[in-house]
């Protein structure tokens, strides 16, 4: 009997529903896998595009913050500008000069987040304009990426802090658009004011008869005795003063329209006057001012000024070979030359704050400050040098604009006439604790404080000539922050 081997029509067609299920759910399996995957896609570009939205609204917001800084920082405004009298600094002391604090040190704003000292609001066309056109600040970048709706200003939520700045901004510019807000607060570094051109503690005498010390648009002070040449070399003070660069040598008859020169001691010449007929003839020199009434330096605090140079200029400390070494630690091979930090390539290298330390990197005394020679041709920044200077700048310097002071009882730019300087080795401000010796000329756009002497080499051509910036007089230095974001202090909110 044969066996039949064929397989089973019924068996057949089982094993092909199996297949075709098997399958069916493999292309299920897929799809599902298919869609779930686009899903997760659709999800994670969801997620990215809002990280990318509040990455963009957190820029808005911090250009805000910015925006402010920016205008404290600003040295003059104008009348239109509907936040210069907010942000002005409202208290005054003798010591510290323009202040936002009060003897108390509380500061001048003392709004709440409802009742803000300002509150600019995007809806106001003006405000708009501030908080969003390119004028402002903002710039293309960041207008393209939304708008600041509003910004508060008001008082500190930290004891010894300025003020607290509150910022919102919208991704869009559709008004139901998504928006965000930041909120930071601001402390204050306050350098006290320079209110003279030159402040020395005595002008020394020398072989040539020549004053060696010349101020422009503003004051000169001596604490103790101030020798020159002749009462002739002392510029007149008259309001029809020419206002322009030249040089006292350069005019027939020095003239300025904003000098005085105060004397603790005596002020004592080397050969007689022809124009003058004794100090008391001029107007503007006050002579053997001490005790009574007094000569007013304006003081820097060592230990005040290096804590801010560490945090918001540059520190360096000082071997015996002269050698700077930038962070205050002094290592062999990293030493660089006080021209090296000083010198600026071109008009606009400004260095910030410098502070040089004294040899031991305590406070100044005579026998812990180091001597350098200054060749440098021109620097721009605030100098403070704990040490003996020998000045002596390679020919050349650098023709800068500059801002002569304002009309008698005024404040506005518009009373400022713009002059171009030329052959300036210094634009900003020296502070020396020790000697200044002059070895060839040196030409100054701000002002120089020595805490010793000012002497001058027997050269004809060995003059320190300075040329006053009034914004020292409000505190203004360029490179210096007025105000900065306190640390641990920006919330999203």
């Amino acid at each position: 009997m044969r066996t039949d081997t064929r397989p089973n029509v019924n068996q057949r067609s089982g094993e092909q529903g199996v297949a075709m299920l098997t399958a069916l759910f493999l292309v299920l399996a897929l799809a599902l896998l298919g869609l779930t995957s686009l899903h997760l896609a659709g999800q994670e570009l969801q997620a990215s595009w809002a990280v990318r939205d509040q990455a963009a609204l957190l820029h808005l917001a911090e250009a805000g913050a910015d925006l402010i800084m920016a205008r404290i920082h600003a040295a003059a405004g104008t009348g239109a500008d509907p936040v210069a009298a907010v942000l002005a600094r409202r208290n005054e002391t003798p010591e510290r000069g323009p202040s936002y604090f009060d003897a108390q040190g509380r500061s001048q704003f003392v709004g709440t987040a409802d009742h803000p000292d300002l509150l600019l609001d995007a809806a106001d066309p003006r405000h708009d304009a501030w908080l969003n056109d390119l004028a402002s600040g903002t710039g293309p970048s960041l207008r393209s990426l939304g708008r600041i709706l509003r910004l508060k200003l008001y008082g500190p939520l930290r004891p010894g802090l300025v003020c607290t700045v509150e910022v919102t901004a919208a991704r869009s510019h559709e008004i139901l658009s998504p928006s965000s807000s930041v909120q930071v607060q601001l402390g204050a570094v306050e350098i006290p004011p320079l209110r003279a051109g030159v402040q020395a503690e005595e002008i020394a005498a020398r072989s040539n008869p020549q004053l060696p010390v010349l101020v422009h648009w503003g004051d000169l002070k001596v604490r103790g005795n101030a020798w020159i040449g002749t009462m002739d070399e002392i510029p007149q003070k008259t309001v029809l003063a020419p206002i322009s660069g030249q040089s006292y040598a350069e005019m027939g008859t020095p003239e300025d329209r904003w000098h005085e020169m105060r004397v603790g001691g005596e002020l004592l010449s080397v050969r007689p006057s022809v124009r003058v007929a004794s100090p008391s003839s001029l107007l503007n020199m006050y002579q053997r001012q001490e005790p009574v009434p007094g000569i007013a330096f304006d003081q820097w605090n060592y230990e005040a000024l290096k804590q801010v140079a560490k945090s918001f200029g540059a520190y360096y400390a000082v071997d015996r070979e002269g050698l700077l070494y930038p962070g205050g630690v002094i290592e062999s091979g990293r030493g660089v030359t006080i021209d090296q930090v000083m010198r600026s390539e071109f008009v606009g290298d400004h260095k910030g704050l410098v502070f040089v330390d004294t040899l031991d990197q305590q406070a100044p005394r005579a026998d812990n400050l180091p001597t350098f020679i200054v060749p440098t041709s021109y620097a721009e920044g605030v100098f403070i040098v704990n040490g003996h200077l020998l000045l002596k700048p390679a020919a050349g310097g650098k023709s800068i604009p500059a801002l002569a002071p304002p009309a008698a009882g005024q404040t506005s730019l518009v009373t400022r006439t713009p002059v171009q300087l030329g052959g300036i080795n210094l634009n900003g401000v020296l502070y020396a604790a020790g000697n200044v010796f002059v070895h060839a000329t040196s030409r100054v756009y701000g002002a120089v404080v020595v805490q010793g002497t000012v002497k001058a080499d027997d050269s004809p051509n060995s003059v320190l000539e300075v040329w006053y910036n009034h914004d020292l007089r409000q505190g203004f230095y360029r490179g210096v922050p007025v105000v900065h974001v306190a640390p641990g202090t920006w919330k999203t909110l």
